[in-house]
């Protein structure tokens, strides 16, 4: 089933549950049918029931308990309807001082711009938790729907941030960062094609013993970017070096000093492999010039002595002008299409592909040669 029905089915549900609440169909305090016995009486999987009465709790209309089932807490939401009709999507992102994100958005209001479409931008900075209140909340901006540009710091934020998109009654559609078990609509980055493109040039420079530096490792992205470069090395017959791997689960991001994590990841990679690599691909730029610093801090001349290349371009340069070998993405033509596929939703049209793709090209740098 496509994402617009999805939604058409749950929105029905929704409309007719909570309308049998207000009706005094069941009473305050009474439990209503289990998920099993809804599912049974709509023709429609659990778990569409299941994010049906998640938006009934966001409404405050019931509340579930373990064991004992959902019970009725009122017979009217708990939050009226905004008076202004903005007829708005709405853009969640931590900050537009991130040029990717900066670039996305861009893209996404310009989209809105020609479509004649009131845009709605929701910026939560670093604060994961006022990001998952926006997605709470989206319905008293009146909005139409939303793309989120996620901030997922642990992998417990993952579990807490996909729970939020279920309970969601707005179509949301994610950009950067896709989460296959929730079903929502994304436009992301080919990694697997960046990461072993930047690794073959790295390959056809002449490196052998060529590491992986990533952190937010718990999101399909950055494991598909692994996959490419481990795809890249098996074609030449190699074999990623001892140490020469770091895949840390976890990001905290710091815009007013945004190379402070990366220069620490740097050095716990090139401790690990004692200084051995004689090149390193980064999941982004920001791990690329901090394993740069993190090199010349541990006597290391880069690149001299350790090439660098990036599968993630958020235009950054480094010291004396040094440019990075980078995966450049059309970051703007994100935005864009994400612009698009929320407006198909929203307007009812079926989604012909559920998660799209975007391809970069390589721009070689000083930084690998």
């Amino acid at each position: 089933m496509n994402p617009a029905e999805t939604h058409s089915k749950l929105d029905n549900i929704f409309s007719t549950l909570r309308n049998r609440i207000a009706d005094g169909h069941w009473s305050i305090g009474s439990q209503i049918p289990t998920e099993i016995e809804l599912a049974a009486e709509f023709g429609c999987s659990r778990s569409t029931v299941s994010k049906a009465i998640a938006q009934l709790v966001h409404a405050g209309l019931v509340e579930r308990r373990t064991k004992t089932g959902t019970r009725v807490l009122r017979s009217t939401p708990s939050a009226s309807r905004p008076e202004i009709e903005l007829d708005a999507f709405a853009f969640i992102y931590p900050s537009d001082q991130h040029d990717g994100i900066w670039r996305t958005l861009k893209g996404f209001q310009d989209a809105g711009r020609k479509a004649g479409r009131r845009i709605v931008m929701l910026p939560s900075g670093t604060d994961y938790q006022k990001e998952m209140e926006f997605v709470g909340r989206l319905s008293e901006f009146d909005v139409k729907g939303a793309v989120v540009f996620p901030l997922l710091p642990t992998p417990e934020d993952v579990v807490n941030f996909s729970r939020a998109l279920i309970a969601s009654r707005l179509p949301i559609v994610l950009t950067e960062v896709s989460l296959p078990a929730i079903g929502s609509p994304t436009i992301i980055v080919d990694a697997f094609h960046a990461a072993c493109t930047v690794t073959r040039h790295l390959i056809e420079r002449g490196m052998r013993r060529i590491g992986f530096l990533a952190n937010y490792a718990n999101i399909p992205a950055v494991t598909d970017e692994y996959r490419g470069y481990l795809w890249a090395l098996e074609e030449a017959g190699l074999t990623p070096p001892p140490g020469g791997v770091v895949l840390d689960p976890e990001v905290h991001p710091d815009f007013e000093n945004p190379l402070r994590e990366s220069t620490d990841l740097g050095h716990r990679l090139l401790a690990s492999a004692n200084n051995t690599l004689d090149a390193v691909v980064c999941a982004n730029d920001y791990l690329a010039l901090g394993c740069l610093y993190a090199a010349r801090e541990r006597g290391l001349q880069a690149p001299r002595d350790l090439r660098l290349a990036s599968c993630n371009d958020y235009g950054l340069t480094g010291p004396d002008g040094l440019t990075l070998t980078t995966y450049k993405i059309p970051r703007e033509e994100i935005g864009r299409r994400s612009f698009e596929m929320l407006d198909q939703i929203v307007s009812r049209k079926p989604l012909i592909h559920h998660e799209e793709t975007v391809r970069g090209t390589l721009i070689a740098g000083h930084s690998s040669a």
